[in-house]
């Protein structure tokens, strides 16, 4: 992410004329947190991802939610075999699933953190 030279300048609305170097450094390590945060959390959404027991479940939650198909092309590319109902059941199914993983791993507490 470039950052120009009025974004380096004023980290706040307080803090105007500040050193830019000194605010480029936080800017950097703040990025760098935000970074890891979103690597913490996309590991943990893959690994409840990963742990879903129904394969029909699972496909339906990759294709809608991981590759982020839209709910009409889901269900366009479910249709061979199953329901527009059964297809809504199985997304449902496998966000559940995920949902009660994350809970037990303490995924949700984590949320309240601030840089």
């Amino acid at each position: 992410m470039a950052i120009d030279g009025e974004a380096a300048r004023r980290i706040d609305q307080e803090d105007l004329h500040a050193d830019k170097t000194a605010n480029a450094t936080i800017l950097i390590e703040k990025q760098r947190w935000v970074y890891q945060k979103y690597q913490f959390y996309t590991r943990q959404l893959e690994r409840a991802f990963g742990l879903i027991q129904d394969d029909e479940a699972r496909k339906a939650v990759d294709f809608r939610y991981m590759q982020g198909y839209s709910y009409k092309e889901t269900l366009l590319f479910f249709r061979h075999g199953l329901s527009d109902s059964t297809i809504r059941r199985k997304i449902i199914e496998g966000t559940e699933s995920m949902a009660n993983t994350l809970k037990l791993m303490g995924f949700f507490e984590q949320d309240n953190v601030e840089f």
